[in-house]
C-alpha cells in the first residue's frame, strides 16, 4: 500500500508545469537556477531555449526523418544514414524482411532508440509495445521544448552501423554564428570520449584511462562539413557517425542535452551566439 507522504509527492509531480519541473531539473543538474535575464553561461542559453525560445518554424531540424532532406540538400546523399523504412506505426514493420541487426528510433524525440542485436531473438511485443508508447508521446511536453512542437510521431528503421560490438565513432560538431567550435570524439561504448578545439587542440577529457587520444582522420571534414549545414543558424551542434569508412551525420540539434547535461556545451562549445537571436523570422537566414 502506498503511504500518505509517496501519495502526496505524487500529486506534487503531476500539478507541477513543465517549466516547474524543468527549473528542478536545471537546479538539481548546476546547484542553481538558470540566469534567463541575460543569458551567457552555456547552459543558461539553453535554458532560455528551452523556456522562452520559439523553434517551431525550424522544428524540421528535429525530426529524424524530415531532416534528410536539409542535410542532403546542404551536403549530399553519401552523408545520409541508410535507412530500411520509415513507419506510422509499429505494427507495419515487417520483422522477417530486417536485416539480423538494425535500430529503430522514433522520429520526434531525443534518445528514444531501440538497438536490436538479433531480430529472431529479441521479445518483439515488448520493444513493440515501448516504441508504440513513444511514438504516440508528444516530447515536446516534458520540458515544453518548442524545437520538437508539432512533430508527427513515426518509427525509423536504420542498419546498425559497425553491428555489436563494431566500430562506431561518434564526433559531436559544435557551430556558433558560422563558426566551428571544435568537438567531442567518442567510441560507441565510452572507452574513448575526448573534445577538441576546431585547432584540434585538446580541451575537455574525460577520466578514462591514459591515452593517447589522437585527432580523429576525418575531424577537419566533420568541421567543414557541420559549418555547411549550421549556415544560417546562431548556433547548432551536428553529430557525425563514422563507420566502415562512411561519415554519416547522424542528428542535428541545437538542444543539447536541452541544458541540463552536466558538462555540455561547457565553455569550450558555448560560443557568442545571443539565444535571443532565434526570435529572429526566418531563424535560418541564408
Amino acid at each position: 500500500m502506498r503511504t500518505i507522504p509517496k501519495i502526496l509527492e505524487a500529486l506534487q509531480r503531476r500539478c507541477r508545469t513543465a517549466r516547474s519541473r524543468y527549473l528542478r531539473e536545471f537546479r538539481l543538474a548546476h546547484g542553481r537556477l538558470p540566469n534567463l535575464k541575460n543569458p551567457t553561461d552555456g547552459f543558461d542559453k539553453l535554458a532560455w531555449l528551452v523556456l522562452n525560445g520559439d523553434l517551431s518554424s525550424i522544428n524540421h531540424l528535429g525530426d529524424k526523418y524530415e531532416v534528410r532532406t536539409f542535410i542532403r540538400e546542404r551536403v549530399g546523399e553519401e552523408h545520409l544514414v541508410p535507412i530500411i523504412g520509415v513507419f506510422d506505426r509499429f505494427s507495419e514493420i515487417d520483422r522477417t524482411t530486417l536485416p539480423k541487426s538494425f535500430v529503430i528510433k522514433a522520429t520526434h524525440g531525443s534518445r528514444w532508440n531501440v538497438l536490436v542485436e538479433d531480430r529472431d531473438r529479441v521479445d518483439w511485443r515488448k520493444i513493440g509495445r515501448r516504441l508504440e508508447r513513444w511514438r504516440r508521446s508528444d516530447y515536446s511536453k516534458i520540458w515544453n521544448e518548442s524545437f520538437y512542437r508539432g512533430l508527427k510521431g513515426r518509427l525509423l528503421v536504420e542498419p546498425w552501423l559497425g553491428g555489436p560490438g563494431g566500430e562506431l565513432a561518434e564526433i559531436k560538431i559544435f557551430v556558433d554564428e558560422g563558426r566551428p567550435l571544435g568537438g567531442i570524439h567518442s567510441s560507441h561504448d565510452d572507452s574513448k570520449y575526448a573534445g577538441f578545439d576546431e585547432r584540434g587542440r585538446l580541451v575537455m577529457l574525460r577520466k578514462l584511462p591514459p591515452g593517447p587520444y589522437p585527432l580523429p582522420a576525418r575531424y577537419a571534414e566533420c568541421l567543414e562539413l557541420a559549418t555547411r549545414l549550421a549556415r544560417g543558424l546562431p548556433m547548432a551542434r551536428v553529430d557525425f557517425l563514422e563507420s566502415g569508412g562512411g561519415l554519416y551525420v547522424g542528428e542535428m540539434t541545437l538542444m543539447t542535452g536541452a541544458g541540463l547535461h552536466h558538462t555540455l556545451p561547457g565553455p569550450p562549445y558555448t560560443g557568442r551566439y545571443d539565444p535571443r537571436a532565434f526570435d529572429r523570422r526566418p531563424i535560418i537566414r541564408e
